[in-house]
């Protein structure tokens, strides 16, 4: 009888695992394809809502659309295949953690090329930049998402970027144990 209900519940996490992985995959599909067509709120409606601590949603929604519009800042996302990849996911004591990779090419154009001087300038160690014009430039490289699943969530999927650029803010919002597994799963990406 206790090997039956062993079996049973076995069974039963290995089919909410796989229901769980399948969630996050079409997660980070929606949420790349949303990004892509400048949808913000979009992705900040799935967005790990620690984020907001740093900086609240609807500053952070205008500050982003802002930026598109105020500053002459044009962005065009190529189309280009994704090949996204995603880690197994791991369940640690107070959350539930998945990080995807995926291919990513944007064409950035300016109005004012200083802007785009400070963005060549820029450290993207997962992107290679290439300027077009005096006002254009294509970052081609790779990206990273991270899925969590934890109390903030209300244990439900939220995502957030974890490229080299939101190391800072990363590190304010997430806890240590996720920091060092996030890097321990980034390691089997490669």
């Amino acid at each position: 009888m206790k090997n039956i209900f062993l079996f049973i519940l076995c069974f039963a996490t290995n089919n909410l695992l796989a229901q769980d992985q399948d969630i996050i995959k079409r997660d980070f599909q929606t949420i790349i394809k949303y990004t892509s067509e400048m949808k913000i709120d979009q992705v900040l409606d799935m967005t790990y809502p620690q984020l907001f601590k740093v900086m609240p949603k609807a500053q952070m929604s205008a500050m982003a659309k802002g930026l598109l519009s105020g500053m002459g800042v044009k962005m065009i996302y190529e189309q280009i295949p994704i090949n996204l990849q995603t880690t197994p996911i791991k369940k640690l004591s107070k959350s539930t953690i998945c990080l995807g990779k995926y291919n990513q090419s944007i064409v950035m154009e300016v109005e004012n090329s200083a802007l785009l001087d400070m963005v060549i300038q820029a450290k993207m160690k997962d992107n290679v930049i290439e300027k077009l014009n005096k006002n254009k430039v294509r970052i081609k490289g790779k990206s990273y998402l991270l899925a969590i699943k934890d109390a903030y969530t209300k244990n439900t999927w939220k995502y957030l970027r974890y490229d080299e650029e939101n190391a800072a803010a990363n590190s304010k919002i997430l806890d240590k144990e996720i920091l060092t597994n996030v890097e321990k799963l980034k390691a089997t990406l490669k």
